[in-house]
């Protein structure tokens, strides 16, 4: 209790890139299992990536607490901090290449087949979809900033 006090904002955006790096990996794990156009269509890597992310943002908060010289830990908590959301904004680049194709048919098909593709497990699909994809920019942007703070108050 006595560290979640010593606790600076840095630390904290920290950890809400974790927790937002986890809501889009159980986004994208819902949207794949879930029925739909998506449904089974897994993008490679992509759970390792984030997961990578979240633990490598997670470690940027832990390794302000463990005893080493100050320059190594500013080191190795930099190089999480810029590390993670490198793997976050990879991850949205990778989910939107795989799945642009599939939302414009969702989409923008043509009047003759729009009725045969808009189903509601489709239209859910691209959804989740867009959820998936904001979680992961959201969560790449905040890693970004919270790249400028530090993670101990002095």
């Amino acid at each position: 209790m006595n560290a979640i006090k010593k606790f600076s904002a840095g630390a904290w955006v920290t950890c809400a890139v974790v927790i937002l790096s986890l809501a889009s990996l159980i986004a994208y794990l819902v949207n794949v299992s879930a029925a739909g156009y998506f449904q089974g269509a897994n993008v490679h890597n992509l759970v390792l990536m984030v997961a990578a992310a979240a633990v490598l943002e997670a470690a940027a908060v832990a390794l302000g607490w463990v005893r080493m010289p100050e320059t190594v830990s500013q080191l190795v908590t930099g190089l999480c901090q810029i590390a993670a959301p490198v793997l976050l904004m990879a991850c949205l680049i990778n989910l939107i290449a795989a799945r642009a194709e599939g939302l414009g048919f969702i989409y923008f098909s043509n009047a003759d087949v729009i009725l045969e593709v808009q189903t509601p497990e489709n239209l859910s699909s691209a959804t989740g979809t867009i959820v998936n994809m904001v979680l992961l920019g959201v969560a790449g942007i905040t890693g970004i900033v919270s790249a400028f703070f530090g993670l101990k108050k002095k």
